[in-house]
């Protein structure tokens, strides 16, 4: 069926408009005897489902007379809108073009005869030069903001008549005429039938609602099994192929959110916690031609200096993939243009140097073309041997090496007639001169140093260690290895030539990392290790295949932490020089890029002071590290700030029957230690005021609390006498709370320090006070948690709209303050301090964990109290059982804060929303057609992640 017009927008921005914009085309100057006389096509009523998105709407372009383009940044920017202008561009006339700008800016400099770039918002750069005249636009800036979609709204339907009117083939005017005529004879019509229908209009509405009332009853209900049968199936996969399992997670929440969708959602999150993007799915099938042994050839290349990624898959002819090698900017985070090169049956090599700006790729047979990756031209080929006459297995380059200068190519290989005979060169790849030819004399491997300067060969059969230096052309002896194993084994070079190698397992042999240049082992891993990566960044670490998993060790191949998994075995590995970015492909084709310091999922934040995990406050707002005379201090800051540091004050602290708190701006601190208060100026070191005693009386393992309300002036604390406000100028008790029972009350303040929360330690009384500085505290909640356990931490949200206590069981007690509603969710599932937090937006609590193994988050929604799942995230082992390895404070917005006994502060989002985008940001693909049948062959879904 031909269109008569395609509407390309902003799903994200101007779904509504776009709708809108549809339905008046579709009404205005509609004949009453037909449903419509133009059909304008948008993609989310148009489409029916289909998984092969592009595929649907490229069709419905191709039937498309004109193309609508409703202008906005956001769709400037949409990869989508710039695909479907620009195959209107290849195939279309640019005067059959209408632009409706809903947002941003256009204007047309008639001196130019183009738009004025520098003032246009709304429309993509590719438009520029396009137009010979100034295009038809109309303005409904006015429109959406005012959200009147009606065609009796003057404006909007002079803005839908403008751009109807090219599409029916008539002027403007005379179509707003022939709309006012058809109006007129369908209301005679209307009042004539308006009597008939009256009668019917009971009866039929009785029927006609109960009978819509059960279809959305059934809707409904398949929507939640749908959502709940992808999220266990997200579940499922989460171990073997986190991309699916993102994409299932995706899903069950587009179709509709449950606790199943989000429990999908933070696995998924978990599972791809270092993932930076998932370039490519797998087929989940073997590859397509002979030899192959049943996995796809995929190779992947990272160059030194972590700014690009290429790969290829051959899975084969069959398999409906081209033959072209895929390039990627890590930095910019884009595609970039893909090189049209061949490589051999099975694959071949494929390097780039360290600048990213050349590639290196085997081709048939034994020849090796060089790349201009930035303009995807080729720059020159370079053949090692006539390989057509010989073996099939002898068609390939044995070893290689380029030189990070991308000036030296290095590689082994064998000629006709002489198949048993492995020959050595080097040439000049900006020459294509041969500068050195010889026997290779052994099974080598090859690297080059990070300064190109020198080759190193590694004569595997255990001859020693070679080297060639680039500018006197000569051969080095470095000396013999006897000790190296020399079973067959896969033998990888650290990057840059820094001299160490590993040994890959074997069946009876386990991997052994070497430093050749002293000549002994450095450490033997335990299972199997394959194809493997050894950055050049001194840490030792070494990233490696163990089976569908990537891994990250240590220098000791001890303590593997996973960075991804695949459904198939992962074929190729490699790695920046600094260690930080990591790519692997495996054997069904699928090709992912790892972030070994975290994706988008978290974010480092400045820890200047090396601070560690129990170096924290029991409130998360303040952090010390006490000394013999003196205490440095810092404060956690709100956005990027991290841990900033307020100063020092001459005395220790004990952590035991003491506690501090800070103004909001740090400048002043008041420490309770013992019964005496003391206010400090951490900038100055120096004593604010006189100290003031008060009779104290410990209580076992309740600890003080101490904090700050919002004027900077007054502080609260539980003493043997009540909960005390006190004015720290004249130390003067201001205001007394529950001076019976103070002694076992657990307290906590909100982050904007006016709601403070107490929980009776034994009893489970549970009181909320609101502060203000005209009326103190005024109490707004009472209620208790489950009796027969004692409560051992409280926690309030940043704004006091919930509250939380944990008991000695683990369990997890939450109240919405303005209802006094409680929830008992269920237990803390991990060991840990039973600490908890909210995130800022109040929606989300999270419990830091940690074992002898293994430590992490675990997550409640703080409305139902449902278990939403955890987040492993491998924190280093304290130096002493005491310490704790892990501790988490509230962040900003909806952000929580990390800090490990290594000193690492992180921030991550508890945001649901903010998960939804970083999984689309790795994996935007919508769900295969048979998946899609699978699960939702019934209903109208679309794509999560079209923008």
């Amino acid at each position: 069926m031909e269109r008569d017009g395609f509407i390309s927008y902003s799903h994200l921005r101007d779904r509504q408009l776009a709708q809108a914009l549809q339905r008046g085309m579709h009404e205005l100057a509609r004949p009453w005897t037909r449903r419509q006389q133009i059909s304008v096509f948008r993609d989310t009523t148009s489409l029916s489902a289909n998984h092969d998105l592009w595929s649907s709407i490229l069709g419905e372009l191709e039937r498309s007379r004109y193309f609508i383009y409703l202008a906005s940044p956001e769709a400037a920017a949409s990869r989508w809108v710039q695909k479907e202008i620009q195959f209107w561009l290849d195939n279309r006339s640019p005067e059959r073009i209408l632009i409706a700008v809903g947002s941003g800016t256009v204007h047309w400099d008639p001196s130019a005869g183009d738009f004025d770039w520098s003032r246009t918002t709304a429309l993509p750069r590719m438009l520029e030069g396009v137009f010979r005249a100034e295009p038809l636009w109309v303005d409904l800036v006015e429109v959406r903001t005012s959200q009147k979609y009606s065609l009796r709204q003057p404006e909007f339907r002079s803005a839908v008549a403008a751009l109807a009117a090219p599409l029916h083939g008539r002027g403007k005017d005379e179509l707003d005429s022939e709309d006012i005529q058809q109006r007129r004879i369908a209301l005679r019509l209307l009042r004539g039938a308006v009597t008939v229908l009256a009668l019917l209009l009971v009866t039929s509405l009785a029927a006609g609602g109960y009978a819509w009332q059960k279809r959305g009853e059934a809707l409904d209900r398949a929507l939640v099994s749908a959502s709940q049968a992808l999220a266990a199936h997200s579940m499922e996969l989460a171990d073997t192929d986190p991309r699916k399992a993102a994409q299932f997670a995706l899903y069950a929440d587009e179709v509709e959110p449950t606790s199943e969708s989000a429990r999908a959602l933070t696995r998924a999150m978990d599972a791809n916690s270092g993932v930076a993007r998932h370039l490519q799915g797998g087929l989940g099938a073997a590859a397509s031609y002979t030899g192959s042994g049943g996995e796809a050839a995929t190779q992947v290349a990272v160059s030194g200096d972590g700014s690009t990624l290429a790969y290829f898959s051959d899975l084969g002819g069959e398999a409906g993939r081209d033959r072209e090698v895929h390039v990627y900017d890590i930095r910019e985070g884009r595609a970039m243009k893909d090189l049209r090169a061949q490589w051999p049956l099975g694959g071949g090599a494929l390097e780039l140097s360290a600048d990213g700006r050349t590639l290196m790729l085997e081709a048939p047979y034994n020849r090796i073309e060089f790349w201009d990756v930035r303009r995807a031209k080729p720059l020159r080929t370079i053949t090692a041997s006539e390989g057509r006459e010989l073996a099939q297995v002898s068609k390939r380059l044995h070893a290689y090496a380029l030189s990070g200068d991308a000036r030296w190519i290095a590689a082994t290989y064998r000629r006709p007639g002489d198949e048993e005979t492995l020959w050595l060169t080097v040439w000049n790849v900006r020459t294509g001169e041969r500068v050195d030819h010889r026997r290779a004399g052994g099974d080598l491997r090859l690297s080059f140093t990070a300064d190109s300067r020198l080759l190193r060969a590694l004569d595997t059969s255990g001859a020693g260690l070679s080297t060639w230096n680039a500018k006197t052309r000569q051969w080095k002896n470095a000396g013999a290895l006897p000790d190296i194993p020399t079973e067959d084994r896969s033998v990888t070079l650290s990057a840059g030539g820094a001299g160490t190698a590993l040994f890959g397992s074997t069946d009876t042999a386990a991997a052994e990392l070497w430093d050749l240049s002293a000549g002994k082992r450095l450490a033997t891993a335990t299972g199997s290790l394959q194809r493997a990566a050894l950055p050049a960044d001194g840490s030792g670490s070494v990233v490696a295949a163990q089976g569908r998993q990537v891994a990250l060790f240590d220098a000791t191949l001890r303590r593997p932490r996973t960075l991804g998994s695949f459904e198939w075995p992962v074929k190729s590995v490699a790695a920046s020089n600094d260690g930080r970015w990591v790519a692997a492909g495996s054997g069904d084709g699928a090709v992912s890029l790892f972030a070994v310091h975290g994706a988008g999922f978290q974010r480092g934040l400045p820890n200047a002071g090396r601070l560690k995990a129990g170096e924290l406050a029991a409130d998360g707002r303040i952090a010390y590290r006490s000394g013999p005379e003196d205490t440095e201090l810092w404060a956690v800051s709100d956005g990027e700030g991290g841990l900033r540091r307020l100063g020092r004050i001459p005395r220790p602290m004990r952590a035991s029957d003491m506690a501090v708190a800070a103004t909001s701006d740090g400048s002043r601190v008041t420490v309770v230690d013992e019964g005496m208060f003391s206010t400090w100026d951490p900038r100055t070191g120096k004593l604010v005021g006189e100290e003031k005693s008060f009779d104290y009386r410990s209580e076992p393992d309740q600890g003080l609390r101490l904090f700050y309300l919002a004027d900077d002036i007054h502080v609260v604390t539980a003493w043997d006498s009540g909960i005390h406000l006190i004015d720290t100028r004249t130390w003067n008790v201001k205001q007394t709370l529950l001076p019976d029972d103070s002694p076992y009350q657990l307290l906590a303040m909100a982050g904007d320090r006016r709601t403070l929360a107490a929980v009776e330690s034994t009893a489970g009384a549970v009181h909320v006070w609101r502060w203000s500085s005209e009326e103190g505290f005024e109490e707004v909640m009472t209620g208790e948690t489950p009796p027969s356990s004692r409560n051992l931490r409280v926690a309030v949200s940043h704004g006091g709209e919930k509250l939380a206590s944990v008991d000695s069981d683990g369990r997890i007690s939450l109240f919405d303050v303005g209802s006094g509603r409680a929830v008992l969710s269920s237990a803390v599932e991990e060991p840990g301090l039973r600490e908890v937090v909210f995130s800022r937006d109040a929606r989300t609590l999270a419990h830091a964990f940690s074992t002898d193994t293994r430590s992490g988050l675990e997550f409640w929604d703080a409305g139902s109290g449902e278990h939403r799942g955890e987040w492993v995230l491998g924190a280093p082992a304290p130096s002493s059982a005491e310490e704790p390895s892990l501790q988490v404070v509230p962040g900003t917005g909806s952000d929580v804060l990390t800090l490990d006994s290594a000193g690492t502060l992180l921030g991550r989002s508890l945001d649901l929303a903010d998960w939804r985008a970083q999984l689309c940001h790795i994996v935007d693909d919508p769900l295969s057609k048979a998946d899609y049948d699978r699960y939702l062959s019934d209903l109208a879904v679309g794509a999560p992640c079209r923008a």
